[in-house]
């Protein structure tokens, strides 16, 4: 296989601080949605997938350098281990409009001091659910070129679970209530993924738990934003890429993974996206969306969905390998990947 290979997974949610604890709460199908004390038009809790560990007077940057905080200790490890050097950093953050506004500047420098140094800030990536697959599509061409080295980190982060962006979902009406049943749980997560060019992981003594046999951007021209029906014109070019890709297209995927919230809007754009591509899709349709285990985690789902599709083939069958993982921001950026897990020599059979 000649695509770069996962050998690392930190993770931090609301479900758990870590990689383990959140993949197995994902799995066991724990949920963190609270009540807030923010207040909706008619006077109605709004309720959000919060990490409780976290003040709730903390502004949306804090709540994103802890989580990324957090995150990063589950790959800290790993890079204690390579030679001295500085290990490039692609990041993904959220996309501008709603919410409160992120400093960029403080979160960047939260992360870099967690890691004394370690890292590199490369590429950063302000596109929403599609930002962690625009980071893995660019560090992916720099470990192919040489310019990243043998191993990079792609990371993305996200909180709508501060007051203020609470404050602004109520505002927009996008929040899940009586009002609205077809509204969303806000929510957030951190994750960073350790991807190493092939060949690599021997030569370093790493160990592969996955392979990202590739990835696809595209833009859809009619985006949630605008509030119009779903075309679902950009999923369509992502999932056609990938469908006519010799090593993603070579045969089904086991599932499909979607770092969406629960709005129908999204659940349209992949019904008529999937019908244009359905060569690609499994049989039968097995599809698991963010929004019912973390809320709207925004550009924060990617990595963690991704740590799901590396997992799954433990919790579930055994040929359960391959899975497609995708992310649609509401401006209207589309990413995607598929990624196929390596086992383990120490797994059982």
């Amino acid at each position: 296989m000649s695509g770069a290979q996962v050998v690392g997974l930190g993770l931090c949610t609301p479900v758990g601080t870590s990689t383990h604890m959140t993949l197995a709460s994902l799995r066991a199908g724990l949920v963190r949605f609270t009540r807030t004390e923010v207040l909706d038009e008619v006077a109605e809790p709004v309720r959000a997938s919060r990490l409780s560990l976290l003040d709730d007077s903390l502004t949306r940057t804090q709540r994103m350098a802890a989580l990324a905080r957090q995150a990063l200790a589950g790959v800290r490890p790993l890079l204690d281990t390579l030679p001295p050097g500085r290990v490039p950093l692609y990041l993904g953050l959220p996309e501008a409009g709603l919410g409160a506004r992120v400093e960029q500047e403080a979160l960047v420098a939260a992360v870099l001091a967690e890691t004394e140094g370690r890292l590199e800030v490369v590429k950063v990536h302000e596109s929403g659910r599609a930002a962690f697959f625009e980071a893995l599509a660019t560090a992916q061409k720099d470990l192919h070129s040489g310019r990243a080295g043998a191993l990079a980190l792609v990371g993305a982060v996200d909180s709508l679970a501060d007051t203020a962006s609470l404050k602004a979902l109520v505002g927009a009406r996008l929040h899940l209530g009586r009002r609205n049943p077809d509204g969303r749980i806000p929510g957030e997560a951190a994750g960073f993924v350790a991807l190493a060019r092939s060949g690599a992981p021997k030569s370093l003594k790493l160990e592969a738990t996955g392979v990202l046999l590739g990835t696809a951007l595209a833009v859809e021209p009619k985006p949630f934003s605008q509030r119009g029906p779903s075309l679902a014109e950009g999923l369509t070019e992502v999932l056609h890429t990938l469908r006519r890709d010799a090593v993603t297209g070579a045969r089904r995927v086991d599932a499909v993974l979607a770092c969406q919230p629960g709005d129908s809007f999204w659940g349209t754009e992949f019904s008529r996206a999937y019908l244009r591509n359905a060569s690609l899709m499994p049989e039968p349709l097995r599809v698991y969306v963010a929004g019912e285990g973390l809320g709207d985690a925004g550009a924060g789902a990617g990595p963690v969905i991704l740590g799901v599709a590396l997992h799954r083939a433990r919790w579930r069958q055994a040929g359960a390998r391959r899975t497609l993982v995708y992310g649609s921001a509401d401006g209207g950026r589309v990413g995607a990947c598929v990624v196929e897990m390596i086992r383990s020599a120490r797994e059982e059979p």
